[in-house]
């Protein structure tokens, strides 16, 4: 018969070596336990990996565009809501007009057109989360200057030249009264136009672009989300406003009075039907953003479920892996400290 000898050495690496692949295994089922996937999902899946990979990229789109849309609503929201009062500015101009006699309109208007002149600046540089709303694609930079300060903005000093090279005077000058009817249509259908048309205002008002943001809704549908300081219907309103409170219209012979407020009314009412129409194409992007989320929503919770189908463990398998290493490492630990205590000497 024979017999190998074992050393205390042996005795002692035998568990420790056990013990490091338990641990590495105690650390897996430990992550899947946490995470409810594998811990290796390549591992698992093996030729199924690229199939769990694409979903998680669309997961990750989804919850873009998701978040996105939530940065444009906030966008639409803020210019739904100064289009508002520009049109509400406008409404309240044309009532005011159309409430007085005709002489007395170029008074009565003046003041307050100068009012809602200063408010059209303010709502057109509004701002959202950062971006000026009615910048175009420039939401970087102010879509509008002030017309009136001092110095002189570019567009007061443009209106007061075009007034005085055409008259030979300023507005404020009495010899305003001289003007004449025709005059004063000549005057707003040439020169004055002309500070309001795309390049006009572009040079003198407005630094916006006339390319309106479109954003991306879905996964495959694209919206328009902005609107324009150089939009058609904001160029009427401030021509409307500019016209009735500093072309001097008080002092104006009447027939030059009633050309340049019968202008404003009609500048007034298709500026406001713009506004309206601004509104209304607005309003689709909503109504889109908002189908758009219920669907990603959707999408976001079916992805979700085959990915857990794909990468999912069974959590309860994993607690019981979980406490089988657990229990497994602390009986190992138990037999290496009761080897090491095996000696030879203890007993001589």
């Amino acid at each position: 018969m024979r017999t190998n000898a074992i050393s205390t050495l042996s005795f002692w690496n035998t568990p420790r070596t056990g013990v490091s692949r338990m641990q590495v295994d105690l650390a897996e089922a430990n992550q899947e336990l946490v995470s409810g996937r594998y811990a290796d999902v390549g591992l698992q899946l093996g030729s199924r990996t690229g199939l769990a990979l694409g979903l998680r990229n669309t997961s990750a789109q989804i919850a873009t565009l998701r978040e996105g849309n939530d940065a444009t609503g906030l966008r639409l929201s803020t210019t739904q809501a100064a289009l508002k009062q520009m049109q509400a500015g406008a409404d309240a101009t044309l009532t005011t007009l159309n409430g007085v006699p005709m002489a007395q309109r170029a008074a009565a208007v003046q003041n307050l057109a100068a009012t809602q002149l200063a408010a059209l600046t303010a709502s057109l540089n509004t701002s959202a989360g950062g971006q000026f709303v009615f910048g175009g694609v420039n939401t970087g930079k102010v879509p509008v200057t002030t017309y009136a300060g001092t110095p002189s903005s570019a567009a007061k000093t443009a209106v007061d030249k075009a007034f005085k090279d055409t008259f030979g005077f300023a507005q404020n000058d009495p010899a305003a009264a001289s003007i004449t009817g025709p005059q004063m249509k000549a005057f707003l259908d040439g020169p004055f136009a002309a500070l309001f048309d795309a390049s006009g205002w572009s040079a003198n008002w407005s630094g916006a672009s006339d390319r309106t943001l479109d954003s991306r809704v879905s996964l495959t549908e694209t919206v328009t989300t902005s609107a324009s300081a150089n939009a058609p219907a904001v160029r009427q309103l401030a021509m409307a406003y500019v016209m009735a409170s500093d072309l001097g219209l008080s002092a104006l012979s009447g027939d030059a009075q009633t050309v340049a407020t019968n202008r404003v009314i009609g500048l007034l009412g298709a500026a406001s039907s713009g506004l309206v129409a601004t509104q209304a194409d607005l309003g689709r992007s909503q109504a889109a953003i908002i189908d758009a989320n219920t669907r990603l929503d959707a999408q976001k919770t079916l992805i979700a479920t085959q990915i857990n189908g794909l990468e999912g463990v069974d959590q309860a398998e994993a607690k019981s892996r979980v406490d089988r290493l657990t229990t497994q490492v602390q009986v190992s630990y138990s037999l290496t400290a009761q080897l090491r205590q095996l000696s030879l000497v203890s007993y001589l």
